[in-house]
């Protein structure tokens, strides 16, 4: 049995991240381009600063070891914005989350990714938020989300469904970002549009 040469392993690993941030739909900008962390950094971090061991890119996806903070967190803000991302449990017992209108270091205004509170909203006020593990694919099956975030509302959809509508969500602005919290965890996809 033949075997294949690293370059020509590096070369598909390169292609499949280009196919994955080359995959935006009409309207969306990557949020994620496949290859490096350009325009996020880390919860906490100062300038110079290491990069944490515990956010990787791993064959164009975004590979959380399980190692607990810091988070990942654009270096945008953004007001209103619609939101489309893909991700996976790799172990059958999960805890993350997804941040909305956050401050610069993450922890307020999550959407949980957890185990049976995928959906759930966590530290910020939201009415009609609720927790949708029904609506969740099993363990590393890949599960996408639509988030809608337009003036003090917002909507989610999982896996193309409806999971809720809420009201109620502040500040105005702020950041985007995925939390850290001890289980490996994978994300793909990460396309952003803001709304007019």
């Amino acid at each position: 049995m033949k075997k294949t040469p690293r370059r020509l392993l590096a070369l598909g690993a390169l292609l499949l991240s280009v196919i994955s941030a080359a995959a935006v739909d009409d309207g969306f900008e990557a949020l994620f381009n496949g290859r490096d962390f350009t325009g996020w950094r880390c919860s906490l971090q100062k300038t110079g600063d290491p990069w944490p061991d515990n956010w990787k890119i791993k064959d164009g996806v975004i590979y959380l070891t399980g190692a607990m903070r810091p988070h990942l967190v654009t270096t945008r803000e953004f007001g209103d914005f619609e939101m489309k991302f893909e991700w996976r449990a790799l172990v059958p017992k999960f805890n993350g989350g997804f941040y909305i209108r956050s401050k610069a270091d993450a922890g307020s205004n999550q959407i949980r990714v957890d185990k049976n509170f995928e959906g759930a909203f966590l530290a910020g006020t939201l009415t009609g938020a609720k927790a949708s593990p029904t609506l969740q694919k099993a363990t590393g099956e890949w599960n996408e989300w639509r988030v809608l975030v337009k003036g003090s509302a917002v909507t989610l959809w999982c896996n193309g469904k409806l999971a809720w509508e809420g009201a109620g969500l502040t500040p105005a602005r702020g950041h985007i970002g995925l939390q850290a919290e001890g289980t490996p965890m994978e994300f793909r996809n990460l396309q952003v549009r803001e709304v007019k």
